[in-house]
């Protein structure tokens, strides 16, 4: 099964498609998208990342991928490359159980962690918000 709804490489979505797509996760993705562009000023842009993902809408930052969100049927999926220090970080300060269980479940791999969570309207964003300031390194 794909991460995303929109696997075909050659149909890109918009914000119209992704918004009639993830339904009530809607306003998540308005929270995060707002966080991203208007907080954290970076642009996102949509990359196709293969039949098994599908198009996601990638924040990066000094050309360092800060944040990817893949927008699925009812709910859309963020994903965030944790190194090894931000997941020391991030499992001593976020607080959600779900969270803190995907980052120990996930597999290190050479970059880091690959953390993917799925967001469908039960999900505290300002825990996804403070994964991403660690991401970037926000004290």
């Amino acid at each position: 099964m794909s991460k995303g709804f929109f696997t075909d490489k050659t149909v890109k979505p918009d914000f119209t498609d992704i918004i009639n797509v993830i339904g009530s996760a809607g306003e998540d993705w308005g929270i995060l998208h707002k966080y991203l562009t208007e907080d954290l000023k970076l642009k996102g842009e949509f990359k196709f990342y293969g039949v098994n993902y599908g198009w996601a809408l990638r924040f990066t930052k000094s050309g360092k991928s800060v944040a990817a969100l893949y927008p699925g049927k009812d709910y859309f999926t963020v994903q965030v490359i944790l190194n090894k220090n931000q997941i020391e970080r991030a499992l001593s300060e976020i607080t959600d159980a779900v969270i803190i269980q995907t980052i120990n479940d996930t597999e290190q791999i050479y970059e880091g962690k690959w953390i993917f969570l799925t967001i469908n309207g039960a999900t505290d964003m300002k825990e996804i918000i403070k994964m991403i300031q660690i991401r970037i390194k926000i004290k």
